[in-house]
């Protein structure tokens, strides 16, 4: 073996890649909200497992990281099982030994069979799980509080899903059976009302020095103003999930200098639309809404803003929010806005995309995603394209929800070369034959001297759809072997990973023939 094998900070390094699930390694990017505590479903269990039987070397290290992340209980509780893993520990003990390893633990449902023996292990032991940092308890049940009281005394990161009568039990007892608590989810159908959020408030009021991670969701109530004036006062809350309604925005002023000051994650849903996210920024004070000579309101430490709203939104609302997101100094890394109404409410109308490029501090913008609904188009031309590209160099995600007027694959081209990060471009394309060459300005031919192929990009969404504002009318257009090979070589020495396309519109025949014949070109490029 390798001297650098026996090196343990350099396994580790090692098996965490492996313990990464090759299938979901390259899985879509973007999710509601991203998980509050990280799913094991993620884990390649099974070639942990083989390394962990590989060698001496390797079995301890291998096993701290098999067990670090379990699912449910079973693993502690099947100790009667002849054990590859552990040959020469007594089964009693085993439960233990496979406890002391643990770190995030999820609890899928209510299981009265496993937490008798549960219990019996944690009186030979205590803390039965000495490492245990983060807990997703989703039983709702009053016969596992016990349970959970024995787990919380080391849990910094927590998740609950819980029910009326669960809440009233166990939430007035976090703050003396969780004093490490630092992040805090709560989801269920009951957890809090406008007229009694009496428990949640009380909670949260028990933390003088706050939390550093919050999330409040839930299906059928909002997030009232009452508690978000307990939590803007926390000086290190850095990640905020809500779901948001009208009672939420509070009908007095503020008296805080500063709400939120340490904010960097900011994630939003709600049934309304994009006028009720504006009206929180503008009352918490989290983007400047007034003059663009004064942006004085600004919070330089948010990285994401991610809102996902059910409602429809005018391109008058879309284009005063992109407006005064220019006006701060704000340096994001993920701006995620999305409507998901698909019936019309509004008339048609458009905002121009060149209102985000202004904003002087994009450079570190990993993801764009803005998706307004069917009835609001982006104004978008390849001038934007090229502009976005030389200013958003580490692009891993653009996605304007094919909501856009058709630019050229000459602009597809440069920027999928230019932003070498690029994963994910989901746009309008004018399938043209002319799109494949520079119709605008013979200039920009500038921006792609010296450019790579992008061998990262492995998602690409095109779409041709009319949009309701003037723009040359994209018409239906014959197949033809010429067009499909030209725009698969083209797409194919653009990214020459890339496997397919997912297509919509008028010309789904073409785009077709052009996934199939890259498909073609990818896979003998791998052999």
């Amino acid at each position: 073996m390798h001297q650098c094998l026996r090196i343990s900070e350099i396994l580790e390094v090692i098996f965490y890649f492996v313990s990464i699930d090759e299938r979901r390694r390259f899985s879509p990017s973007y999710q509601l909200f991203p998980d509050f505590i990280p799913s094991p479903e993620t884990q390649d269990r099974r070639s942990i497992f083989r390394l962990a039987l590989t060698c001496r070397a390797f079995r301890d290290l291998a096993l701290n990281l098999l067990y670090s992340h379990l699912r449910n209980f079973w693993p502690l509780i099947l100790s009667s099982r002849p054990s590859q893993l552990h040959p020469n520990i007594p089964d009693t003990y085993r439960p233990l030994i496979l406890a002391s390893r643990i770190q995030i633990l999820f609890q899928p449902c209510q299981d009265d069979t496993a937490y008798p023996s549960f219990i019996a292990c944690a009186q030979k032991q205590s803390p039965l799980f000495p490492k245990l940092r983060s807990l997703a308890w989703r039983d709702s049940s009053l016969t596992c509080i016990p349970v959970l009281k024995l787990l919380l005394p080391t849990v910094e990161i927590l998740s609950l899903d819980i029910s009326s009568s669960f809440r009233k039990a166990i939430i007035p007892a976090l703050p003396t059976f969780a004093p490490r608590l630092k992040a805090l989810e709560i989801k269920g159908s009951l957890f809090m009302t406008d007229k009694n959020p009496s428990e949640i408030e009380s909670l949260l009021i028990s933390y003088p020095d706050g939390l550093t991670e919050l999330s409040l969701t839930c299906q059928l109530h909002h997030v009232p103003s009452t508690i978000l004036n307990v939590i803007a006062l926390w000086p290190s809350l850095r990640s905020l999930t809500l779901r948001l309604g009208i009672d939420s925005i509070p009908t007095l002023p503020l008296h805080i200098p500063q709400p939120f000051s340490a904010l960097t994650h900011l994630y939003i849903s709600c049934d309304d639309n994009l006028d009720l996210f504006t009206s929180f920024l503008r009352t918490f004070q989290i983007l400047n809404f007034g003059s663009s000579n004064n942006p004085s309101i600004t919070f330089c430490n948010l990285k994401t803003i991610q809102f996902n709203a059910e409602g429809q939104s005018s391109a008058n609302t879309w284009s005063q929010f992109l407006t005064s997101l220019a006006n701060t100094n704000t340096k994001l890394e993920h701006l995620i806005i999305t409507e998901s109404c698909y019936f019309q409410s509004i008339p048609p109308s458009s905002f121009e995309f060149r209102s985000l490029l202004a904003h002087p501090n994009l450079a570190r913008l990993s993801t764009l995603i803005l998706s307004p609904s069917r009835t609001t188009s982006i104004v978008l031309t390849d001038v934007d394209i090229l502009t976005l590209a030389r200013i958003c160099p580490h692009l891993h995600i653009l996605d304007l929800g094919l909501r856009n007027t058709p630019v050229s694959l000459h602009a597809l081209n440069i920027i999928v070369r230019r932003c070498r990060e690029l994963r994910e471009v989901s746009l309008c394309m004018d399938v043209r034959v002319d799109a494949l060459r520079n119709r605008d300005n013979e200039n920009t031919d500038n921006d792609k001297v010296g450019l790579q192929p992008n061998d990262g990009l492995i998602k690409l969404e095109v779409g041709d759809r009319s949009q309701p504002i003037a723009c040359p009318t994209v018409r239906p257009m014959p197949s033809s072997p010429e067009l499909t090979e030209s725009i698969s070589q083209f797409l194919h020495a653009m990214a020459p990973r890339l496997k397919g396309v997912t297509f919509s519109g008028m010309h789904r025949g073409l785009w077709r023939m052009v996934s199939d014949t890259l498909w073609t070109m990818a896979t003998d490029g791998d052999d």
